[in-house]
């Protein structure tokens, strides 16, 4: 019986196998209709949504919940990134130490952030039966586990996209450039009706029950479609190796090493980490350069550069299959230095309405100019950072390897995160010292 369930399950591998290879050169219409590629787009859109949800509502928190004028209310956003982007490289090392369970790690990351945001949607009906001290740490809380989440997610669904082919890891990266785009869409929206820090209650809810239901819906889809099926039959498959050759099954158990991924991977990492440093700088940039000329308040002109900048990193993400990127002419070492190229964009940056630092001869021209610049700095985060992982599958040469380089390449990336929200404090102290000095 279990040979005859092993030959079922091994049909349905190789039929998805055969679809894989015909949608990697295939359209992106073609790839929206094909039900695995649905699936890690989704799966993208999970991995950025919880995050946004706690962006969304920090002003409620500061406001609702801590009530603005307390020692909570001040901390709260500068402690809320030190959690997650601690909790998130701590736990992504941890991960990528278990090179085993990729499959249960998709689906476990995201039943944490069922009941986090579950449990977030019941806490802001009850948040004022309880001290504020409890509700600071039970934030906190919340912020770690829906962090160690999320890694374990993308964990999970990297190190699968990296076997299932590099057409996988860019449905990845688009889903998250879409949920990127979804709320900056929304508060620009805002901004024309109203205040957008006059967050309610009903408002925050449904946002965090809206996590919810997203994070469900890749539950199912996930176990729906072909990717979990394809995965049953590569644990049936080490489980007859087990039983047939105890040597290869002991070498198949172990772990690949670093030092082996780092000496195949090690320009795309490296790139990786780069553009996230560099990208960082982005919302320094973009909530301290002010309107000149264009018929928008500031209220409406910031959240139209963080529309703008994420329109931009979607389409970088978009353009990543082109030929062009995917050739192999273009090298990993190609795409590191591509990565360091954009450090060339910042000092632009400056050249703009920096704190309301007005030239007398400022035009509605500077206003397109840094709109401009803001896009191209969005493609080009979006662009890197797909062709970096797309270009993963192909430069290891065992799917051991592929998806080991899952955790390996997340390492990289929450570290990037970690060093670049560092030196965005040193930036915003460059902006201050530097439209002082111009005044």
């Amino acid at each position: 019986m279990a040979s005859v369930d092993h030959q079922d399950v091994s049909d349905e591998y190789n039929l998805h196998r055969v679809a894989e290879m015909r949608l990697k050169n295939g359209s992106l219409s073609e790839k929206l209709r094909d039900i695995s590629y649905l699936t890690f787009l989704l799966i993208g859109v999970a991995l950025l949504w919880p995050w946004n949800a706690f962006l969304s509502a920090s002003l409620y928190f500061q406001h609702d919940v801590f009530h603005d004028s307390t020692v909570y209310a001040k901390i709260y956003i500068s402690t809320m990134m030190s959690v997650s982007t601690l909790s998130s490289v701590g736990f992504n090392f941890w991960l990528s130490k278990r090179q085993h369970s990729y499959a249960v790690r998709v689906t476990r990351g995201l039943l944490w952030e069922v009941v986090v945001f579950g449990l977030l949607a019941v806490f802001v009906l009850v948040h004022n039966i309880f001290a504020l001290w409890f509700n600071f740490v039970f934030l906190m809380v919340m912020v770690m586990i829906s962090s160690c989440g999320t890694a374990m997610t993308q964990n999970g669904a990297m190190a699968l996209a990296n076997v299932h082919g590099p057409q996988f890891s860019q449905g990845i990266m688009m889903g998250q450039a879409i949920a990127g785009v979804l709320p900056s869409f929304v508060l620009f929206g805002v901004s024309f009706i109203g205040d957008s820090r006059d967050q309610s209650v009903a408002g925050i809810f449904a946002y965090f029950f809206t996590t919810v239901l997203v994070s469900m819906a890749c539950i199912a889809l996930y176990r729906f479609s072909a990717v979990a099926k394809a995965d049953k039959s590569e644990l049936l498959t080490e489980e007859t190796g087990c039983g047939d050759r105890g040597e290869l099954a002991n070498s198949a158990t172990g772990t690949v090493a670093f030092s082996t991924l780092f000496s195949k991977l090690k320009y795309l990492v490296l790139s990786i980490f780069t553009t996230f440093v560099v990208t960082l700088l982005f919302p320094v940039f973009a909530a301290h350069t002010l309107v000149v000329a264009l018929p928008l308040h500031n209220a409406q002109f910031i959240p139209l550069i963080f529309t703008v900048w994420n329109l931009g990193d979607l389409y970088g993400r978009y353009i990543s299959e082109k030929p062009f990127f995917q050739s192999s002419s273009f090298t990993p070492f190609t795409t590191f230095v591509y990565s360091v190229a954009r450090v060339a964009l910042v000092p632009l940056f400056f050249c703009f309405n920096l704190n309301n630092r007005v030239k007398l001869s400022s035009t509605v021209l500077s206003d397109l100019g840094y709109i401009v610049l803001q896009f191209v700095f969005g493609v080009t985060n979006g662009n890197v950072l797909s062709v970096s992982f797309m270009k993963v599958s192909p430069a290891l040469s065992s799917d051991k390897e592929r998806k080991a380089a899952g955790g390996f390449t997340n390492i990289f990336l929450s570290s990037g995160l970690a060093f670049g929200s560092l030196l965005s404090y040193a930036c915003v102290y460059m902006v201050t010292a530097y439209t002082q000095k111009e005044e």
